[in-house]
């Protein structure tokens, strides 16, 4: 998915106030890619208060991928072969 498309996507998505699941259903290519792309998914969960929980991602095709990126969960997709994002629902900031 094209970096472009990603952010109109999470512009769409955070104004919601509850959980929110994103999914994308073209994976990138290369571990590299998705590196950047789930790190810019947390920095825009923290931009927006709304924490990110879990990715689902096709672990076949990543099978050198942690467990864990930073602190949150990986786990498999299964045979969706799409990658999903969760994030909890937004906080309020802090006064």
């Amino acid at each position: 998915m094209a970096p472009v498309n990603l952010e109109q996507l999470f512009e769409k998505d955070f104004p919601l106030a509850n959980n929110t699941i994103l999914t994308v259903t073209e994976v990138p290519d290369c571990e590299e890619q998705l590196l950047k792309l789930l790190e810019r998914a947390m920095l825009r969960g923290f931009d927006n208060h709304a924490r990110l929980t879990q990715i689902q991602l096709p672990m076949e095709r990543f099978p050198d991928l942690d467990s864990k990126f930073w602190h949150v969960p990986i786990e498999d997709c299964g045979a969706a072969q799409v990658l999903r994002f969760f994030f909890a629902a937004p906080q309020p900031p802090a006064h």
